[in-house]
């Protein structure tokens, strides 16, 4: 059974993202570039990170890439880009905003612009870990390609802060190669102000293209058009290798799991439990959890989670596993007596839980993870992120027929 499992994730991974999981992958790995001046806000797209140590603290030094115009006005970032002594904006010119809502004024060399594109690369330090989004190959694009764009509007009459778009999926329109400033792949997914440099991301995770131009009626076909710099131009300007079979990428992965995963092979399931948590309130000062924080959980961490749970488990323990019981009881007291943590429906817990692969199924991870009052706000984040839903929820529900209760 666990080889099915490993299999038919597997294949997941070979099948397109949903559209939620694109658009968890475009927030993880995407910032909003905030121009100290107030002029030309921006947005950019994390492509690589390396271990740091900086001012004594050790962290992470993260490339950031996005459009030229973003720093510089557009006339210095034009196809034959000219040779300009105007300078390079300062390393307190500017700002960047994660996912966490943190924000970092890059203290580490300028920016540097791309030879021929409208591209520029800069970099912020952090000692926090966010994750890098996988450098696709725009060559492989065609019209049946679906893709998607994200970035940070600026305030319009409807809000008064910048507000992350997301807009697709949408097809490629076309590509040209002799485009002006790079912009050669054009499409019909909307691009607005503040959106410039964001990502143009494949249906897979796969960033395929830099956002930053378009928005005119093409006379021959009368369609508005927008457009991106597909990311091989980057590739082949910092030596990047892209990732030929975009299909075959999963969601975004890094060392941030590796721990978890070795703990759960090694059936270690208390300390990956406890691993688990910690992975959950990971860019936050928190140690317990409470409702602004459940409700803010990354989708795609949580849906990482949940898969390394049941396929270690043999498809016994993880979210999505509890989420199954949890549609078959009518309170929680009942669902406690269902996955082993409380014996019987009014009598005490089972403490400490049972942390090995005779417990009932659902048990873990268990009550250890969050409180009692804070579960049903969890049910309804993992719900919210289709977690609860899990592709292999038909393997799963062999394995709860074919068994009886412990």
């Amino acid at each position: 059974m666990v080889g099915l499992i490993a299999v038919s994730l597997t294949q997941q991974g070979l099948l397109a993202l949903s559209q939620s999981e694109v658009e968890e992958i475009a927030k993880q790995t995407t910032v909003k570039i905030i121009r100290i001046d107030g002029n030309n806000p921006g947005t950019g797209a994390i492509v690589q990170k390396q271990k740091y140590i900086f001012k004594g603290q050790e962290g992470y030094l993260y490339t950031v890439l996005t459009n030229c115009h973003v720093f510089l006005n557009s006339k210095f970032c034009d196809q034959e880009n000219k040779p300009t002594s105007e300078p390079m904006p300062n390393s307190t010119g500017y700002r960047v905003e994660t996912s966490d809502r943190q924000q970092y004024i890059s203290e580490i060399s300028s920016v540097k612009i791309h030879p021929n594109a409208d591209l520029a690369i800069f970099k912020f330090f952090s000692t926090i870990e966010y994750e890098t989004v996988r450098i696709g190959n725009a060559e492989q694009l065609s019209a049946s390609s679906k893709v998607y764009v994200f970035g940070w509007a600026v305030p319009s009459k409807t809000s008064r802060d910048r507000r992350a778009r997301f807009f697709g999926p949408g097809n490629v329109l076309g590509t040209d190669r002799k485009a002006a400033g790079g912009y050669q792949i054009a499409h019909k997914l909307e691009l607005l102000p503040g959106m410039s440099g964001g990502p143009l991301l494949h249906e897979n995770g796969c960033l395929v293209g830099i956002n930053g131009g378009g928005g005119k009626r093409d006379p021959n076909i009368q369609v508005i058009e927008f457009l991106s710099v597909p990311i091989n131009l980057y590739a082949s300007w910092q030596n990047i290798q892209v990732v030929d079979d975009c299909r075959a990428t999963p969601l975004p992965d890094n060392n941030l799991f590796k721990t978890l995963r070795n703990l759960l092979e090694q059936g270690n399931w208390q300390q990956a439990e406890a691993e688990t948590k910690k992975l959950m309130l990971r860019g936050t000062d928190q140690t317990y959890f409470n409702e602004n924080i459940i409700n803010n959980l990354s989708c795609s961490n949580l849906k990482i989670i949940n898969r390394l749970w049941v396929q270690y488990s043999s498809g016994r323990f993880g979210f999505s596993v509890q989420g199954e019981i949890w549609k078959g009881v009518t309170n929680y007291k009942q669902f406690e007596e269902r996955v082993g943590w409380r014996r019987g429906y009014e009598g005490p817990l089972t403490d400490p839980p049972n942390y090995s692969l005779e417990a009932k199924r659902g048990h873990l991870p268990s009550y250890k993870l969050l409180a009692a009052s804070d579960f049903g706000t969890f049910l309804k984040q993992l719900e919210k992120c289709d977690a609860l839903s899990f592709t292999d929820s038909v393997i799963i529900e062999n394995i709860i027929s074919s068994e009886s209760e412990p």
